[in-house]
């Protein structure tokens, strides 16, 4: 995984506590497992060709696995952000200006509160 440039993160310098950071992660990967397994649910749903090949069957097994290795990842993080000691911090621009999906940034920022709350269900669905 290569690391992109750092850009620009609007907020003012502040330090983020790694406890509310790793839960919110945790949040964000409980959300995504979520959303794979809709998606696992609605690829059941397609009819597919009766003799699909078997690496294409490997590969769409392969995403029971995303959603469930995303929900334990989940649990991991929210166990541990439980046990993280308070005084742990990071800088906050120091790991945001690497990310580049604002909704994202949003959701794991503790200064968008609201943000974990809006959801995928929210908006246009466009194919990309």
């Amino acid at each position: 995984m290569s690391v992109d440039t750092p850009r620009s993160y609007t907020q003012p310098e502040s330090r983020l506590e790694a406890a509310e950071l790793l839960r919110r992660v945790g949040l964000e990967l409980e959300a995504l497992a979520r959303l794979s397994l809709r998606i696992e649910r609605s690829l059941s749903e397609i009819e597919l060709p009766e003799h699909l090949p078997v690496g294409i069957v490997r590969e769409l097994q392969g995403i029971d696995r995303i959603s469930q290795s995303l929900g334990e990842l989940a649990i991991l993080l929210c166990t541990v952000s439980a046990e993280t000691p308070s005084e742990a911090t990071f800088s906050r621009s120091g790991l945001f200006s690497r990310l580049r999906l604002e909704e994202l940034i949003n959701n794991l920022d503790p200064a968008h509160r609201d943000a974990l709350a809006k959801r995928d269900s929210d908006g246009e669905i466009q194919w990309l």
